[in-house]
């Protein structure tokens, strides 16, 4: 379509009435073709300008929403201008989990919205089939038949380095064998994922207590960190243990995006039904055809790293009952966003 009104403007001059009509119409036909195309597809296709107003919407986003799209565009709180991917919970007129991606275009805003609702609402055996079943068949082939041989070694390496005295050698062994030891355990918490032992408490617990364990790196990798926690938080149901390794995994995904030296800014707060953390840094930033995948086993943008951390801290997150949502842009950093039901609107659900 962009070449056909290159070539009409190109020779408009020399065009008389009776081509002109002749262009038109085959314009006219190929837009209702492309209407026809976007008016049978199931996924939401919505256009915003650099205000948020929208440009286009195909008939699926009205289906998907239960109501007119300008009347629920701004409570989605779309970013504008930016890639992202999350998902969000509405509650009218009916309630529903709706996936929203989001992509830069010149002078406005992509979004495609899917109803992920049912997926929701399977088991993660069913909405991850596939990729788990390759998880499980890997994970069982070798976790077991390394792990034992791994702690021997490391075992020995630990006493040749009390006779080497520090030697850096023995040191980098030590380094790689932690390192597989890591990868194993990643595959068997993608293997065995456990239920969580909710029960009420703070989601600045299991946070702080995170980013205790990491000062020390904070330090040695020149990284200033901000917390904003308001004085009093809603309680969430909430397993400690899990949460905190959720929010391991995000803090040193931060920490890692940022070569030397950076910020991480973690900001909590709260609002009618959920309890949110934000965390973020001023990293290299995710590209957007990597942040669409960003929750994916054998994803990642990390040398060395399994992709898996980051599947099991949104399959954890969703046990919860939260959601996890990340924005990026590349080279001004990534913004995580994990968000948990507060209390009353767990019981109020439960009712």
């Amino acid at each position: 379509m962009k070449n056909f009104f290159k070539g009409v403007r190109r020779h408009i001059g020399r065009l008389d009435a009776g081509q002109l009509r002749e262009q038109y119409n085959l314009i006219s036909d190929e837009a209702e073709f492309f209407d026809l195309i976007l008016g049978t597809l199931d996924r939401g296709i919505l256009v915003l300008d650099e205000n948020g107003e929208i440009k286009f919407s195909n008939p699926a986003v009205k289906t998907i929403l239960g109501m007119e799209p300008a009347h629920a565009v701004e409570s989605l709180a779309l970013p504008l201008g930016r890639a992202s991917k999350r998902e969000v919970s509405i509650t009218y007129p009916e309630a529903k989990v709706l996936e929203l991606q989001t992509f830069p275009m010149k002078a406005g805003t992509l979004v495609l919205m899917r109803d992920a609702t049912a997926d929701r609402a399977r088991s993660e055996e069913e909405l991850k089939a596939g990729a788990t079943k390759a998880v499980r068949d890997l994970a069982a082939g070798v976790a077991h038949e390394i792990g034992n041989p791994l702690n021997a070694i490391s075992l020995n390496l630990q006493l040749l380095k009390r006779r080497l005295k520090d030697d850096d050698t023995v040191t980098e062994c030590l380094h790689q064998v932690a390192r597989l030891d890591g990868i194993i355990k990643g595959f068997l918490a993608a293997l065995r994922p456990s239920r969580p032992n909710l029960a009420p408490g703070s989601i600045a617990d299991p946070l702080a207590a995170c980013l205790k364990t990491l000062k020390q790196q904070f330090e040695d990798r020149r990284i200033s960190v901000t917390l904003d926690i308001p004085r009093v938080l809603p309680s969430v149901a909430l397993d400690r243990n899990q949460m905190e390794q959720v929010f391991f995994n995000l803090v040193k995904n931060a920490l890692e995006a940022m070569k030397d030296g950076g910020r991480i800014d973690i900001g909590v707060g709260s609002d009618d039904n959920d309890v949110a953390v934000t965390i973020r840094d001023s990293g290299q930033g995710i590209p957007p055809e990597q942040l669409s995948h960003l929750f994916e086993p054998y994803r990642t943008t990390k040398a060395g790293g399994t992709g898996l951390g980051l599947m099991v801290t949104s399959r954890i997150v969703r046990d919860h009952g939260g959601t996890i949502a990340a924005e990026s842009v590349p080279g001004k950093g990534t913004v995580f966003t994990v968000r948990l039901p507060r209390m009353e609107r767990r019981i109020r659900e439960l009712k």
